[in-house]
């Protein structure tokens, strides 16, 4: 096994021991936040076993090495008009359910878009899966790494 800097760099039978294009996904790495300040060391990590970082986001610290678009972003207007319309409560409209779908496909074209132009090999979602901040970038990335296979860790 390799080591790197005090890290085990082991061979992953999906992934072998060849630098890999890791591409991190999530509504902001920008400042010092947890989810930033984690991704970092994730990053970091990977970094010095010869793997590739890109980042996703609606809003990058400007030394990431990625594709920042707005809608992404949980205070996107957009999202926070939908936020509105289903956090907490039991029923939605057929508009909201209308926009949310717009904003999906909006994403997932940009992720597609991330992804070729970073020749992606592994999804890393960071807290885009797993809470409901910005509902139509989950639904994006989840339909993107279903119909592409791209392995994925969240």
């Amino acid at each position: 096994m390799e080591s790197s800097g005090g890290v085990n760099c082991g061979v992953n039978p999906g992934l072998g021991t060849q630098g890999r294009n890791f591409g991190f996904v999530s509504t902001r790495f920008a400042g010092t936040d947890g989810v930033s300040l984690e991704a970092d060391k994730w990053a970091q990590v990977l970094g010095r076993c010869g793997h590739k970082i890109f980042w996703f986001a609606g809003k990058l610290d400007p030394n990431k090495n990625g594709f920042e678009t707005p809608e992404a972003h949980f205070d996107y207007e957009e999202n926070k008009w939908i936020n509105n319309q289903i956090l907490g409560q039991r029923l939605r409209s057929r508009e909201c359910t209308s926009r949310i779908y717009d904003l999906k496909e909006w994403i997932k074209d940009k992720l597609y878009e991330f992804v070729e132009k970073y020749d992606i090999d592994v999804v890393v979602a960071q807290n885009c899966l797993t809470i409901p901040m910005h509902v139509p970038l989950g639904m994006a990335l989840t339909e993107v790494v279903t119909e592409s296979r791209l392995p994925t860790i969240a």
